[in-house]
Order: structure tokens, then C-alpha cells, then sequence
């Protein structure tokens, strides 16, 4: 009797090509690429199956995608250059300047803008994001 366990052979094209993977994203740039993915797909929670005008209408919600929009700009301020550089093609730009966008110098929030931002950039933000992972 063995006492060895036989393991399956593993398809090593796979497996590198997974590791070279993994091994481009740093754990810290991990981390902040989860974060920015939790926090798109928290607002498309908080405003799924909404109209404008609901939107418009719910301080609540409004103050909950503000800060998820927030948690995105950080969160992609803190990626480190190289992991941008990385990935070209990803709006690196748009999603550090969405907080400025959202939450001016004046701190006079544009809710328009807001519900401009949760309709048409997080979606391609999340495609992009989702493609890294």
C-alpha cells in the first residue's frame, strides 16, 4: 500500500498562462481592482430597475452611489503606475477623475451628472474591470 497519493496531471499551458496572469497584478492592485468592481456593482444594486426622476428623488440613494462613485476614484488613484501602464486600454483617467466630476471643489453635487455617470460609464468601467480579472 502507497503511501503516496497520485495527483492529476495539470495542463501546463494552462497553468502558466494562469499564473503569468496572476502574477501582473500585484496584491495591493488586486485588492483595489475588487474594490472598484464591488463598488460598480453596489450602485447597479442601489439603482437597478430606477428612473431618473426616482433617482432624483431618493436622498438615500443618491448619498450611496456618491460615495461608491468616491470609493471608485480612490481606488483607482491608489493603483500603482506600472499596473496602469499595463493595461492600456482600460480608462484609467475617467475612472480617477470620476470623483472630481461627481464631487466638485465646490462640493456642489451635479445630479444629473451622477445618474449620467451610473447609466453610461460604470457599465464600460465594469467591462473593462472584469476583463482583469
Amino acid at each position: 500500500m502507497s503511501l503516496f497519493v497520485k495527483k492529476p496531471a495539470i495542463n501546463a499551458s494552462a497553468s502558466a498562462s494562469s499564473q503569468t496572469r496572476r502574477s501582473t497584478i500585484s496584491g495591493s492592485d488586486s485588492l483595489l481592482i475588487r474594490h472598484i468592481l464591488d463598488a460598480i456593482e453596489q450602485v447597479e444594486r442601489y439603482t437597478r430597475g430606477m428612473s431618473e426622476s426616482e433617482f432624483l428623488s431618493r436622498s438615500m440613494v443618491q448619498d450611496a452611489v456618491v460615495r461608491q462613485i468616491e470609493v471608485i476614484g480612490e481606488a483607482a488613484t491608489s493603483l500603482s503606475v506600472e499596473f496602469q501602464g499595463e493595461h492600456p486600454k482600460v480608462p484609467w483617467s475617467k475612472m480617477i477623475s470620476i470623483r472630481k466630476k461627481i464631487i466638485p471643489e465646490d462640493f456642489n453635487v451635479n445630479l444629473a451628472s451622477i445618474w449620467n455617470t451610473v447609466q453610461d460609464d460604470l457599465p464600460l468601467h465594469r467591462q473593462a474591470i472584469k476583463k482583469l480579472l
